[in-house]
């Protein structure tokens, strides 16, 4: 099988699977002609207002049928897409637009403008090649600023071809993007994956804790994906929360510990499946099948279904040399669909694309088993009295003590080059702990150079719009400067 490009994916999916559902809501549903239809007239529409080849259009929307419209839609017609978080404010828009120079802005009022039933349908792709950028995803990671990530048109369609093997998805599936689409695993293992297998995709503004299985049950659901902390705050809910529905895959990135994931599959009668995936290389890793039980493991380099290329992983010390098995290091993959850098910004693309190898920025180590355990961000790593210590490690310690929800550990300025670690945490509901309680326990779990200077207690963490945790803003808050 050779590389698609992604009007090559839906031209095909629109000749096999032509009267199947495409798109849903609680009030929509669309054939993937219908689909196909739809995005001709908004390539056309946006061609008649002067989009040309490679000219990037900014889209500001929440998740709908119109939305995926308008995304499809620039690219059929040859432009490059950015869909960006609908609640920014106006500086953050004003940001990116500067960054960007889109030819045109898309809003949410704009998608039905340019989704009209007057264009011609039939109105042919241009041509686009494999490899070439096919979308901008902005990304903040751990930079003060955000940054475009550029997709290849090769890393949608080959992961959208490949994501029901790596998580065990048999038969014909109905997938839930609850994600917003101006995230790559909505992009890329959701809509992708339906265009790719011909699955129906449901859409849902919003992701919402309170009413996840009311509306699980009402889509009719098979799969959905989640990250960060939404599989916790499902879990948080009322007991008479969940309720029967279809749903019987989670993808989780990251995924709770083994004995948490067994109590939360039986609880809700479902199989959660974990991996680690990134914009810049939506291939990753997912779990393997020695992984499972291993806490922190995110299993091994994830390889396209088609057989096209390899997936690579190298695990480097700061020198680029190669660490022995069971030595932290950085994580570095290389194969033909990575990102080919970042939009507007050469410095961080030659720094992150070194060699032919994406360095990733995540420290992490690989076992006897070649499983691959994910130790945290290289930038979020502590340096305290001559020892790196690992965040994860402390909020995994934290978070053991029963009265504690949630925590966030980072590190501090504290002179002659080192830092004080500090953690944020949250206590659950009717939980009562103070700082030097918590600090005992934590030294009972942890070396004590490991153990927190000061531990703060919040009501909640601050969450990025994809429900993880905000760490530059912590450190922002509590006196660590700006990246």
């Amino acid at each position: 099988m050779t590389l698609a490009t992604i009007p090559e994916l839906l031209a095909a999916a629109t000749e096999r699977f032509r009267d199947r559902p495409a798109i849903v809501t609680a009030d929509w549903s669309e054939s993937f002609a219908d689909l196909a239809n739809a995005v001709g007239r908004s390539a056309d529409s946006l061609r008649r207002r002067g989009l040309h080849i490679t000219d990037r259009v900014l889209i500001a929307a929440p998740n709908s049928p119109s939305l995926v419209h308008a995304w499809l839609g620039v690219i059929w017609a040859g432009g490059i897409p950015a869909a960006v978080n609908p609640d920014l404010t106006r500086p953050e828009i004003e940001y990116l637009v500067d960054d960007l120079q889109p030819r045109i802005v898309l809003r949410h009022e704009d998608l039905d403008v340019i989704d009209v039933a007057t264009a011609d349908p039939a109105v042919r792709s241009l041509a686009a090649q494999p490899l070439n950028p096919a979308a901008i995803v902005y990304t903040s990671g751990t930079t003060s600023r955000p940054k475009g990530v550029l997709v290849r048109h090769a890393a949608y369609t080959e992961t959208g071809r490949s994501f029901p093997g790596w998580i065990g998805l048999r038969g014909e599936q109905r997938l839930w993007a609850c994600l917003p689409l101006f995230h790559i695993n909505a992009q890329a293992y959701a809509l992708m994956t339906a265009l790719a297998h011909g699955f129906t995709l449901a859409l849902t503004p919003k992701f919402h804790a309170s009413t996840f299985w009311q509306e699980a049950r009402q889509l009719e659901v098979t799969s959905v994906n989640v990250v960060g902390a939404m599989l916790e705050m499902v879990a948080a809910q009322p007991p008479g929360s969940w309720v029967e529905s279809r749903l019987r895959t989670i993808y989780a990135a990251p995924g709770p510990a083994p004995q948490q994931r067994e109590q939360l599959e039986q609880r809700f009668r479902v199989r959660i499946v974990t991996g680690y995936g990134m914009s810049e290389n939506p291939f990753g890793c997912v779990e393997s099948r020695t992984s499972r039980t291993k806490a922190h493991s995110i299993g091994s380099p994830r390889q396209p279904a088609s057989g096209a290329f390899e997936n690579e992983l190298r695990i480097l010390r700061e020198d680029g040399a190669d660490v022995p098995g069971g030595e932290v290091g950085e994580l570095c993959f290389r194969n033909p669909v990575l990102t080919p850098g970042y939009w507007n910004a050469p410095e961080i693309t030659d720094a992150a694309l070194r060699g032919g190898w994406l360095h990733t920025g995540d420290a992490g180590y690989r076992d006897e088993d070649g499983d691959v355990f994910l130790t945290g961000r290289y930038k979020e790593m502590i340096r305290r009295r001559g020892e790196n210590i690992a965040p994860g490690e402390v909020e995994e310690a934290l978070c053991a003590n029963p009265a504690v929800q949630a925590a966030a550990v980072f590190g501090v300025p504290a002179g002659l080059m080192e830092e004080e670690v500090v953690a944020v945490v949250v206590l659950r509901n009717g939980g009562s702990l103070d700082e030097p309680t918590l600090k005992t326990w934590a030294a009972t779990r942890l070396a004590a150079y490991k153990v927190p200077g000061t531990i703060i207690f919040r009501d909640s963490l601050p969450m990025t719009p994809t429900h993880r945790v905000a760490r530059d803003q912590l450190r922002r808050e509590y006196g660590h400067p700006d990246d």
